[in-house]
């Protein structure tokens, strides 16, 4: 078989292949709709053969293709399994209802809760020179002289306003003033006079060619201009006025004097003053709004010529409108008033809206809509700004008025970039929202599974889900084909305590979570409802839960193990707590079959259990004897000073140990022993894990246990045995493996360490007796592919450790203790990589897809193949697993700045950077030099060469040019090398210039005036006593008043 193959469900003979339902994105439960619901209704009435009420599996199956067609059964049988929480084998339609609404009901808090923000960041305070509100916001995009050139065309006339186009509060309200911007000052450059009403709003529109200038005032009316050509016409009609030096443009010679290429007219449309006016393209209608009930907003068409009647169309709707936008996407309009409510209307049907949302608690006063985007956003008058979905209707975000700290005053004015997502708020500040945007992906690439670190996860193989819990209490639910969240809950809403750990019941059909409160719950995980609590027997952190025999084990802090029987609602609960034997917390629990249970302590203890008779009948301690133990039990009152003489004695046995292991000098003392090795506590177990598939005998270890110092010691539990081997599983000291797990058939070790390495053991034949290994061999079915042989060749891990390895691998190393001899060999290593930054928690293979989940405390839960072949973080982006083009190809942006040579080889099947080899070719060279060897010594020279092979581009020169290399490399070593060249010019003699004679005397007077104020002040001060050293001792002397002569002393 091909090593290299891609493996882990992406075509490997060894996996099982993925059906064709699996690849489909669509699920059975979302196929369902309304009319289907009916049909099932009337189906659990009367498809009932039995007449018990309710529908067996094969019922439910037959009921389900009747109405739906042709549906795969296994997905039939998993929503089955997923109602009948409590297997009792039947399905009402009171279940069946109450599951498909809860499971709705969490995936819409789910939407909810994952659905990013369309304003992540806060409110950007843009420091502004008004005192005044600002009444309005233009958004002007710099251009170049020569762009501004080309638009100003031949003449002075106003032609060139269409780009430049403002409007300036003046004393008369009846003159419409236009400022020229395109040099660095702003000045008037005409003005529209003669205007009847006062002015309040204007809009300003031009394709280019065509322009369409308009305003509304406090009279309703609306008056319109409209160019053909405003690039060579301009925008007013200059032959109907005479153009003088003031250039004032009277607005009734406009009206009254058309052409061909202008075109105005004045309509009253308004029964109030306008609040807004604006010209829609798309509907060749100018549309007005103002606070009338019966015109709320009236679209005006733009007649085509000037004999064409203008046709108002008006919506009528209580109290108003204040604002509105239109999104010519959909061809909607979206309005806002004093009714708080948003609406949305058809601009064609103004008697009724399509739909409304209602949230605000305040008058609308601003709105506007994002048809790109499926987005509205409207604004209130206490500053809440709210971001509605356009198909939903529903609020996406809401940004309270304390998020928006612009002064007291309400907003005046508002500009949306909907090419930058950006939103302009002002009042007499300016505030700045930065939106999302789709094409920057950043945010995406950092996100991580949880926003908490990861405790543990669990896989389902019935379902086909991973089940991760963190340390808030949350617990996430995903498919692991295609990486999508399916399920979110919290275990713990009033106060969010820390998931500890988490089984599944027999069937697979319920989740059994463990909180660090103590406090043991059963989940129906595929929707999220809470089935039962347990009655809280201790209020210690929970570490283990099994489900064994319709019994839940737990084990935790309490040092103690207690079990409950799982019954129905309507029965009695029925629990036991064992007898303690742990005197330190509990660690890990494991179980072996239905017969043995083992847990493991933070003293080192480790004890089997027998589970019917809940007795304990063998114990392990690695610090006190390789051999089995008599438990010894611990009463729960005098625990703590079991404690304490543990902890004594593991000092006293280290500090003899020590003393044994150091050598007296020639004087017969003994060198001074540190006090990190006197203060080093027992090695903690960390995991326990038995294997399944071995039977119990003296020498076949059936038990593997991972302690602190990063060592896995193998057991076995016969009375007969003992400690059988271990190896140090990880690649430098202060590590440890935080978790373990095997496949099946215990062919492959998986170890997760503190660091977040994933480490891969070939353990089939490890620590394995001559008899069991036989028989294995004679059972052996040549079809069945071993999992060690799908790990490709480039895994191989490579270096010094790779020395190491094959040191432990090859020959044969045993301690003695006690007379027992300890293996110490280590399995072979088939692969090992960086797969987190921090501990991993939590590490699974799925056998049925030939992938590896690991979750950790970096927040991240990821999925790889055997052959560490990065498939994809749970949360990020999505894949299909047995699909090899819709997998991720790149890496994670995590591992690519401190991944290893040995990492990256992995994740990049195979390929690595040539630097790194020709670094340690060097590396050895160096090494040799220093040694001074001039020539290959016989135990470096293989290894040198295994390390120059390794290279593909490197085997095509040949032993004697690598020597001729070295021996030119080593001559050149002895030469003087030049690292830098400098110019440099002879130093020359430095010549002191002469000092003039008038500074010398300044020098001079300057220097007898210091020393003169110095007597002078000398004189003020008091007499003072003095010590002087002689050989005598001290001698006192008070000084005098009188300035002493000559100088200072």
């Amino acid at each position: 078989m091909n090593a290299n193959a891609d493996i882990a469900g992406v075509g490997t003979s060894g996996s099982a292949a993925v059906d064709e339902k699996e690849k489909s994105s669509g699920r059975v439960e979302d196929q369902i709709n309304d009319e289907h619901l009916r049909c099932i209704e009337a189906m659990f009435h009367e498809a009932d053969i039995e007449g018990e009420g309710g529908l067996s599996m094969n019922e439910f199956r037959i009921a389900i293709k009747e109405i739906m067609g042709d549906v795969n059964d296994e997905d039939l049988d998993n929503i089955f399994m997923k109602v009948d929480t409590n297997c009792d084998g039947s399905v009402d339609w009171e279940e069946y209802l109450n599951y498909m609404l809860l499971e709705y009901r969490e995936k819409d808090s789910l939407q909810k809760q994952n659905r990013p923000l369309y304003f992540p960041k806060p409110l950007k305070i843009i420091p502004v020179s008004h005192c005044e509100p600002i009444v309005s916001l233009q958004f002007y995009p710099f251009q170049t002289q020569q762009a501004d050139n080309k638009d100003a065309g031949g003449q002075d006339e106003p032609r060139r306003h269409p780009q430049l186009l403002e409007r300036e509060i003046q004393t008369d309200p009846y003159r419409q003033y236009f400022f020229d911007i395109s040099a660095s000052k702003c000045d008037s450059a005409f003005c529209l006079t003669g205007l009847e009403g006062y002015i309040v709003v204007m809009d300003y529109w031009s394709d280019g060619v065509k322009s369409v200038f308009c305003l509304g005032d406090v009279e309703g009316c609306l008056t319109a201009f409209i160019s053909s050509n405003v690039l060579q016409n301009g925008l007013f009609n200059s032959g109907a006025y005479k153009a003088g030096g003031s250039c004032r443009i009277p607005v009734p010679a406009l009206l009254k004097n058309q052409s061909k290429y202008f075109m105005c007219f004045k309509v009253a449309i308004l029964n109030n003053w306008c609040h807004q006016i604006r010209f829609l393209p798309d509907l060749n209608a100018i549309a007005t709004c103002c606070l009338s009930d019966q015109t709320a907003m009236v679209l005006t068409t733009v007649p085509h010529s000037q004999k064409a009647k203008v046709y108002n169309s008006a919506f009528q709707i209580r109290k108003g409108i204040l604002c509105f936008d239109y999104s010519p996407e959909f061809n909607i309009l979206v309005t806002g008033g004093f009714d708080r409510t948003v609406r949305i209307w058809n601009p064609y049907i103004n008697n009724c809206s399509i739909s409304q949302m209602k949230g605000h608690s305040a008058a609308i006063t601003h709105i506007v809509v994002n048809g790109s985007d499926n987005k509205i956003i409207s604004i209130s008058k206490d500053k809440n700004v709210r971001v509605w979905d356009l198909q939903g209707c529903t609020c996406l975000q809401s940004i309270h008025s304390r998020n928006v700290p612009m002064s007291r005053l309400p907003i005046s004015s508002i500009h949306y970039n909907r090419d930058t997502n950006i939103l302009v708020l002002a009042t007499s500040l300016i505030g700045v929202l930065h939106g999302a945007v789709e094409h920057v992906d950043t945010s995406q690439k950092l996100k991580t599974s949880h926003e908490h670190s990861l405790c543990t996860a669990l896989y389902n193989k019935n379902f086909k889900l991973v089940v991760s819990g963190c340390h808030n209490g949350v617990v996430s639910v995903w498919d692991i084909l295609t990486g999508e969240k399916v399920m979110q809950f919290q275990t713990s809403p009033e106060r969010p305590a820390e998931v500890t750990a988490m089984a599944f019941d027999a069937p697979k059909r319920r989740l059994i979570t463990g909180s660090k409160d103590g406090t043991v719950r059963l989940w129906n995980f595929n929707n999220g409802a809470l089935l039962l609590t347990l009655p809280m027997l201790d209020d210690n952190e929970v570490t283990g839960i099994i489900y064994i025999n319709q019994r839940i084990y737990v084990s935790g802090w309490s040092k103690r193990v207690m079990w409950y029987l799982d019954v129905k609602e309507d029965m009695e609960m029925e629990y036991r707590v064992w007898n303690q034997y742990h005197s330190e917390d509990i660690y890990s629990m494991h179980a072996h079959g239905n017969k043995m249970l083992v847990t493991a302590s933070y003293s080192g203890d480790i004890i089997i259990w027998n589970i019917d008779s809940g007795r304990a009948f063998c114990r392990f301690n690695a610090s006190e004897s390789p051999r089995p133990l008599l438990p010894k039990r611990v009463s729960p009152l005098i625990s703590e000073s079991v404690t304490v003489e543990a902890e004594l004695d593991a000092k006293e046995k280290t500090q003899k140990r020590l003393l044994g292991e150091h050598k007296a000098d020639r004087s017969g003392k003994l060198p001074p022993i540190s006090v990190e090795d006197l203060e080093k506590p027992s090695l903690a177990v960390e995991q326990a894990l038995f294997l399944g598939t071995r039977e119990r005998s003296p020498d076949t270890a059936i038990l593997l246990t991972s302690v602190a110092d990063g060592h896995v010691y193998a057991w076995s539990i016969h009375h007969q045995g003992g400690l059988l081997g271990k190896f140090r599983a990880v690649h430098s000291k202060g590590l440890s493996i935080n978790s373990m797990s095997t496949d099946q058939r215990n062919q492959m070790l998986l170890t997760g360490d503190s660091c977040g390495y994933i480490t891969l053991w070939d353990i089939e034949d490890y620590c394995l007796s001559r008899r069991a290994e036989q028989d294995r061999a004679g059972h052996h079915n040549p079809t069945t592919t071993r999992l060690p042989s799908l790990i490709p060749h480039y895994c191989k891990v490579e270096g010094p450790r790779q020395r190491v390895l094959e040191e432990t691998t090859e020959e044969t190393m045993e301690e003695v203790e006690d007379g027992w001899k300890v293996r110490l060999n280590s399995p072979p290593l088939l692969s090992t990589w960086r797969g987190h930054l921090r501990s991993i928690v939590s590490i699974e293979y799925v056998e049925r897809f030939s992938v590896i989940v690991t979750a950790s405390l970096d927040c991240n839960l990821r999925l790889w193949t055997i052959s560490g072949s990065y498939i994809g973080t749970f949360g990020q982006a999505q894949w299909r697993v047995g699909d090899p083009h819709a997998l991720i190809t790149g890496l994670p942006v995590d591992l690519r700045r401190v991944g290893s040579c040995q990492t990256l080889k992995v994740l990049n099947k195979g390929t690595r950077p040539h630097w790194n080899c020709a670094r340690r070719i060097l590396d050895n060279l160096t090494l040799q030099k220093l040694q001074n060897s001039a020539n290959f010594s016989g135990s470096e020279a293989p290894k040198l060469q295994e390390l120059v092979t390794s290279d593909p581009r490197i085997t095509q020169y040949s032993s004697e040019q690598i020597e001729e290399t070295w021996q030119r490399w080593q001559e050149k070593g002895k030469q003087l090398r030049v690292f830098k060249l400098m110019p440099c010019c002879p130093l020359m003699p430095i010549i002191q210039p002469p000092v003039p004679a008038r500074l010398k005397e300044q020098q001079k007077t300057q220097e007898a005036g210091d020393l003169l104020a110095k007597q002078k002040r000398n004189s003020k001060r008091g007499p003072h006593a003095r010590y002087i050293a002689t050989k005598a001792g001290c001698k006192k002397f008070v000084a005098s008043k009188q300035p002493i002569k000559g100088g200072l002393v």
